[in-house]
């Protein structure tokens, strides 16, 4: 049964998740929430999109997203991947992941990031080697460092090389 968003679109509730959602929320959920305050329409192709960045395991850069998709017969273009990409970002879906990696791909690199814990990075400089970790302890000092220097976090990245 479809439903009517703000820019009179019509949609089929997608009842299954990601494999990688949790917490009784799902990434197209969040998708349609960014859709419904008029960034634009709920297409097939942002659908398709959602659930490849979705169940992609590991960090992805736009181009390695596309094979992903192309893989699995499922053609979307280079540049429709990157006009997206900011949409799921800020809908909270994504996010861009570590500069090293950019370094080392050439180019923007994200990780699915709805629905998980969350966590920092170590990198390798030598080998490229990245560990996702967490530590109380340094949530803690973040919050305080912030607090000292008049901050408010509302989200951070930190990434240790």
């Amino acid at each position: 049964m479809g439903r009517v968003i703000a820019d009179g679109m019509q949609y089929e509730d997608a009842t299954n998740c990601c494999t990688n959602c949790s917490g009784g929320s799902c990434c197209s959920d969040k998708l349609r929430e960014i859709i419904a305050d008029g960034r634009g329409r709920l297409t097939q192709e942002r659908r398709t999109l959602v659930k490849a960045v979705c169940d992609y395991q590991g960090h992805f850069t736009p181009e390695a997203l596309e094979r992903h998709l192309a893989d699995r017969g499922k053609a979307i273009a280079l540049t429709t991947i990157y006009r997206n990409l900011p949409v799921l970002e800020q809908a909270g879906i994504i996010r861009r992941t570590s500069l090293f990696e950019e370094q080392e791909s050439n180019g923007a690199t994200y990780e699915h990031v709805w629905g998980r814990k969350h966590h920092d990075h170590l990198i390798c400089a030598g080998c490229g080697r990245l560990v996702e970790f967490q530590y109380p302890a340094l949530e803690v000092l973040q919050e305080a460092a912030a607090k000292e220097h008049g901050f408010s976090l509302f989200s951070h990245h930190l990434e240790l090389i």
